[in-house]
């Protein structure tokens, strides 16, 4: 029983720290986006960056959203500069860390074209970057919305091409089965402890 306890407790350790991304040089974690999730045209991309508290380097960030599309070189600007102050209030404490934490939330315009996005992390500073995959579903068809809301009932279809549970076609999948079966495995192993 024991062995179950400890087992599950360094799994569920281990795929909560797969969430947040460090960066090259480990001066700071992307925990937003998440890597390869779904994320809507005309919706919140959040970008959100911790800084820690023991970590000493001067970083001058950047963020951008970059086609992931072979030969192409689209680029929209997210941030020209991230707030990368250490001030008491962006510090948040997890146990005995104290770390800072900055957002900044981007909404994804509607002229961007559905696929596959780099969210990119450049640090000028060190000339290094960290590269986030996500991708853009497209949004909701107004027709779909309207039709729904004239009835007072939700719409069952959805014109979307996009599936946030299995792979387009894009080499983006929202989940890895690894990751799934990980998951799965954990909350059994909690229920049957309990």
């Amino acid at each position: 029983m024991k062995f179950f306890a400890i087992a599950s407790g360094i799994v569920l350790a281990a795929s909560s720290v797969a969430a947040q991304l460090t960066a090259p040089m480990q001066n700071y974690n992307v925990s937003s986006p998440v890597s390869n999730g779904p994320y809507v045209v005309g919706q919140i991309l959040p970008c959100t960056i911790q800084l820690f508290e023991n970590v000493m380097s001067d970083i001058a960030l950047s963020i951008s959203l970059n086609s992931a599309a072979a030969g192409s070189n689209l680029t929209y600007p997210i941030a020209a500069s991230v707030d990368v102050s250490k001030t008491s209030a962006s510090a948040k404490q997890n146990g005995n860390i104290t770390y800072y934490e900055h957002s900044v939330n981007y909404m994804i315009p509607t002229t961007v074209v559905p696929g596959a996005y780099n969210v990119v992390f450049l640090d000028s500073k060190t000339n290094t970057h960290l590269d986030v995959p996500i991708n853009v579903l497209p949004a909701a068809s107004a027709s779909v919305i309207k039709s729904a809301a004239s009835t007072g009932a939700a719409a069952a279809t959805s014109t979307s091409a996009g599936s946030i549970f299995k792979d387009n076609g894009n080499g983006v999948a929202a989940m890895s089965p690894s990751k799934a079966i990980v998951s799965l495995a954990c909350v059994a192993v909690l229920a049957y402890m309990l």
